[in-house]
């Protein structure tokens, strides 16, 4: 999956997505130029791919790829050790980990269910699950299968736990989705937010639908009828004891990123409980398998019965506002090869990294994996090797846009709950004018608009990617779409400003009652016997509850990590201490005000600084909204 351990910490997600969908890194980068994919060039598919395996042999402790057209393996390269420490070399019988591959098939599941008319893609998915199944909805809009495929359904991100390494910690699959349901913040079909909740979702409904429990079910319609044994599912992989076995032969490696260290990781394996989302694991042959399904002609399909369900799989669901593909049905589409373009899914998992790409109009594609975690080299090298670059023609004549300014993530974990303060740390994306011409944060060297809809960026490194212009319906700029399944939304100046003045005092309501704390302490004994030494002692109370919540917040924040792992009951304690401590903190201070003249001090200058701060530490828990743990 789209590495499952990322999603739940918002920094780490910040920083994969702007390398993921900016592409700064230049380990991909190579001055090999692009072949031709056909059977009949063979030879040197094979020998291309061995040369860039040469070139990046430091950042591949081993990798598998199959390469194929509609009708036979073009060729097939395993290459180095799937455990260096015990000298076992990669071949034909190595297990990896799909990731978010498996998502292909939830909705190759759900497009079986559409055609034998079980499925409406267009009807609210509730209609198919248990009643009240649902209960993080925000918006009446109806949620249906096609948001789910096309990630636009609206929920952010889950930050709680979907994985555990221990076996004994796996849940059913309603129950891992209870769990870890997160709130929806956008309208269901508003945006593009690659949401693994979501996927999961779609498999519960393709079981409820069917009546079958979901790995049975891929097993029996997807898996059997392909010939696909050496493949499991289930999280703990039991549904082919043969392909989990397999598995524990592989380790998986950490590379170093300023040099060529590689760190063996073990086993590295956990255990997915959203496992429709990205828990399938199985050889390189039989991944192949599944991708040449996919390049067969609609009517000769035999994962379908329909002559023209593939063909309607194949079809844009989510396009840009040209007209131009991003979504296929849960199928990622990007410009590779001068705009002629590939249609797949990469996924990403704790030990493995996995790319799926498909030239639909010359019927080939590739399947490749490799025992990395977020690699990058193949997912990002192979794709301009084997079809080159990405490339969207520029036009003459185009109405011209200010995209300056700043941008969010879409992916976010930002829109409600504890975390949304960490919404303004998500500004992953500036833009500045400078002239006539743009420049951007994120190694942006040049940001440069090409046609009505798309903007050329080019990076510090030379490579170019592509974003869509999103306008509202009154032709206001809302956001840049990515080829990646991510939106990056505008924000206006006023909420961006508003953002992070309110950070910034909250901040400071924290931090200065706090050392006013230490103040009291100093000065309290000089007061305890004298007529104001009730009101003292109330106020170093009062003080001492801010200490609280400043060691608190330090709580958090030191141990961001387990505390986003956490389940909900975590959550709710941290919040009813942190708004209790607070409430407590602004009565005390308030009391101090109303005592008597003769049993407060003249000079109440520190007194009416911590009120302040209290004041704006309950109008900052109202307005990041740090109360609501729910919203994980």
């Amino acid at each position: 999956m789209n590495n499952s351990k990322i999603i739940r910490a918002i920094y780490i997600l910040i920083a994969i997505v702007n390398i993921t969908c900016l592409c700064i890194t230049a380990n991909a980068e190579t001055s090999l130029e692009p072949i031709t994919v056909s059977y009949k060039n063979k030879e040197t598919v094979e020998k291309t791919i061995f040369d860039f395996i040469e070139q990046y042999k430091t950042k591949t402790p081993s990798v598998s790829i199959a390469v194929f057209d509609n009708n036979q393996d073009i060729c097939n390269i395993y290459y180095g050790d799937a455990d260096k420490s015990n000298n076992i070399k990669v071949d034909e019988n190595t297990v990896y980990e799909w990731g978010s591959i498996s998502k292909l098939l939830v909705w190759t599941s759900a497009m079986q269910l559409y055609e034998q008319g079980k499925l409406d893609l267009n009807k609210d998915i509730q209609y198919y699950l248990p009643s009240g199944f649902l209960k993080n909805l925000s918006f009446d809009e109806p949620i249906t299968m096609l948001d789910l495929m096309n990630h636009s359904a609206g929920f952010q991100e889950t930050t709680v736990e979907i994985e555990t390494s221990n076996i004994n910690d796996i849940v059913s699959l309603d129950k891992a989705l209870s769990n870890s349901a997160p709130a929806q913040v956008a309208r269901p079909g508003e945006t593009v937010s690659y949401s693994n909740w979501g996927a999961a979702l779609g498999g519960y409904v393709v079981s409820c639908v069917s009546g079958m429990d979901y790995v049975d079910y891929v097993h029996k319609n997807i898996f059997d009828k392909l010939g696909m044994e050496h493949t499991y599912l289930r999280p703990d992989g039991s549904d082919n004891e043969w392909a989990s076995e397999q598995r524990h032969l592989l380790h998986s490696y950490s590379l170093g990123f300023d040099d060529d260290s590689m760190t063996d990781m073990g086993e590295c394996r956990v255990y997915i409980n959203l496992y429709p989302a990205g828990s399938a694991g199985g050889t390189i042959s039989d991944l192949a398998k599944f991708a040449r399904a996919l390049l067969c002609d609609s009517k000769d399909c035999p994962l379908f019965e329909k002559d023209d369900t593939l063909d309607l799989m194949l079809s844009p669901s989510w396009t840009f506002g040209d007209g131009s593909p991003r979504i296929c049905h849960g199928l990622f589409y990007t410009p590779y090869g001068n705009g002629n373009g590939l249609f797949g899914h990469g996924g990403n998992t704790m030990g493995c990294s996995s790319d799926l790409q498909l030239d639909l109009k010359n019927k080939t594609g590739y399947v490749m994996m490799i025992n990395t975690q977020s690699d990058r080299v193949y997912t990002m090298g192979l794709p301009e090797l084997l079809y080159g670059k990405e490339y969207i023609p520029a036009e003459d004549e185009f109405e011209k846009v200010d995209i300056s300014g700043h941008y969010r993530i879409g992916r976010s974990c930002g829109g409600a709950g504890m975390l949304k303060i960490g919404s303004p740390f998500e500004d992953a994306l500036t833009i500045y004018k400078n002239g006539e011409n743009f420049s951007g944060s994120n190694g942006i060297a040049k940001a440069t608009q090409i046609s009505d809809t798309f903007v050329e960026m080019e990076l510090i490194n030379g490579t170019k990617r592509y974003y869509a212009i999103k306008k509202d319906a009154n032709g206001n700029l809302i956001a840049l779409e990515s080829y990646q399944a991510v939106d990056f939304v505008k924000q206006s100046n006023k909420d961006y400003y508003t953002e992070w003045i309110m950070i910034i005092l909250l901040i400071v309501s924290i931090i200065v009652p706090a050392i006013l704390f230490v103040i009291h302490i100093i000065l309290y004994r000089k007061y305890k016997n004298t007529d104001i030494g009730k009101f003292k002692k109330t106020e170093l109370i009062a003080s001492f509850m801010s200490l609280l919540v400043l060691i608190e917040a330090a709580i958090i924040c030191l141990n961001l990590r387990a505390f986003l792992y956490a389940g909900k009951g975590i959550y709710a304690t941290f919040a009813i201490v942190l708004c209790t401590l607070a409430l407590a903190e602004f009565i005390l201070l308030l009391r101090c005000q109303f005592y008597k003249k003769e049993e407060k001090p003249n000079n109440r200058i520190i007194l009416n600084i911590e009120t302040v701060c209290s004041v704006l530490l309950i109008i900052g828990i109202i307005y990041w909204r740090l109360f609501q743990w729910w919203g994980f």
